[in-house]
């Protein structure tokens, strides 16, 4: 079985790359239903440098289910560096996770000063460069290898454990979000939404719940107007519009 989260499109591209090349090579004396009781993937993105609060629900949820599996993996997609995400997610599922995995994408983080989107020849790297790794990975898996291969990065354990715990605190919310007089009501941002926390009011406006927001941006990245706005941070910064999803 398979997890995966994705906000902007980046996860759910390698998860369905890496799937395609899990089944291509994985032996035809074992059969799909018998493989998927024995393993236990997660793909996910890595914020500020750990996992995910909706991806720490879920493990939660079904962490008998993780723990009961043979063998667990995750691949991790980040723009730049994991910190210690990995272990702050082997520590989630009580030390059950053989495998962990990073993989660079194009970045997507854009709510504070000096981080915007890649470049289109950085991203188109990026993305090329997993596309060159993700088939050693699947073999990896598919021969249930015990192993961590991340980008940690400079400073990861401030990162992760000084940076990530104020990030979280008063970053990851959604009461910073609006949209500006471009917004024509289309309503992608509310059909979008993977947790559904955007609604509209009575007008038509779009207004956030302030119920479960996990910061993922993809109301922002996927706006057509870029209409959505995270307070004054993202003023004149990029969108990710590359659908890989």
């Amino acid at each position: 079985m398979v997890y995966c989260f994705s906000g902007t499109g980046n996860s759910r591209w390698v998860a369905d790359e890496l799937e395609g090349l899990l089944l291509g090579q994985r032996s035809q004396e074992l059969s799909k239903a018998e493989d998927s009781k024995e393993v236990f993937g997660l793909v996910f993105p890595v914020y500020a440098w750990g996992i995910p609060k909706v991806v720490e629900d879920y493990i939660g949820e079904h962490l008998q289910e993780i723990e009961a599996a043979e063998y667990v993996y995750a691949v991790m997609t980040c723009g730049d560096d994991i910190g210690y995400a990995d272990t702050v997610l082997k520590k989630r599922l009580n030390g059950r996770l053989d495998a962990v995995f990073s993989v660079h994408m194009p970045n997507t983080y854009v709510c504070l000063p000096g981080f915007d989107v890649d470049k289109d020849e950085v991203a188109e790297r990026k993305v090329r460069e997993t596309l060159e790794r993700l088939p050693q990975i699947a073999k990896d898996i598919n021969e249930r290898k015990r192993t961590t291969e991340v980008c940690r990065g400079g400073a990861a354990w401030l990162k992760t454990y000084v940076l990530r715990p104020l990030f979280n605190r008063f970053l990851v919310t959604d009461k910073y979000f609006h949209t500006t007089k471009n917004c024509f009501q289309c309503k992608r941002c509310v059909r979008g939404c993977p947790l559904d926390n955007i609604t509209t009011d009575k007008d038509g406006h779009v207004v956030w719940k302030h119920e479960n927001c996990t910061g993922c941006l993809r109301c922002y990245h996927r706006c057509p107007a870029q209409a959505v706005q995270f307070g004054w941070f993202t003023k004149n910064k990029g969108q990710k519009i590359h659908d890989f999803d």
